[in-house]
């Protein structure tokens, strides 16, 4: 009986494993990538917080967290994106007009990653304005303004 109850079990969590493991491979330098640019945010956040006295709450730890977990999540379903679509678009003969299949995931990662470094040179910034050039801030602002425009004009057409 408990034999069984195991054998049961093994199914679901050795595809599991084998999805991860298969996610990895493809994903891995996006996933993390994309968990140190979390990360340093977290961390530099902290660091601008105890230097500059700001108060550290546990609603605004809660808020953060939530922030984070759905950064996590969309990073998850731009993955479920890349294997979907194609499947999808296939059963619709309608072929994609690129060949990346790691095209969503790719965005979603690029943007995530472009997010926290902003937010990361403002908490430096807040912290020791002198610690990064101001350039730095732009450039990253006006790459994350580019995507945005682009976004933009697709809502115009």
């Amino acid at each position: 009986m408990i034999k069984e109850k195991v054998n049961v079990m093994l199914v679901p969590v050795s595809a599991a494993g084998g999805l991860l493991a298969t996610m990895a491979e493809e994903y891995l330098v996006m996933i993390i990538l994309v968990a140190v640019a979390i990360s340093m945010d977290v961390i530099s956040g902290l660091i601008r917080a105890a230097a500059t006295g700001e108060a550290i709450t546990s609603k605004k730890g809660t808020k953060g967290f939530w922030k984070k977990m759905i950064l996590l999540f969309s990073m998850a379903f731009a993955f479920f994106l890349d294997c979907a679509m194609p499947i999808i678009l296939e059963v619709c003969s309608i072929k994609m007009p690129f060949e990346n299949t790691l095209i969503f995931g790719s965005i979603v990662c690029v943007y995530i990653v472009l997010n926290e470094s902003i937010s990361i040179t403002e908490n430096i910034m807040k912290t020791n304005n002198k610690a990064v050039p101001k350039w730095l801030k732009k450039l990253l602002t006006g790459a994350k303004g580019k995507i945005d425009e682009m976004d933009d004009d697709q809502k115009k057409k």
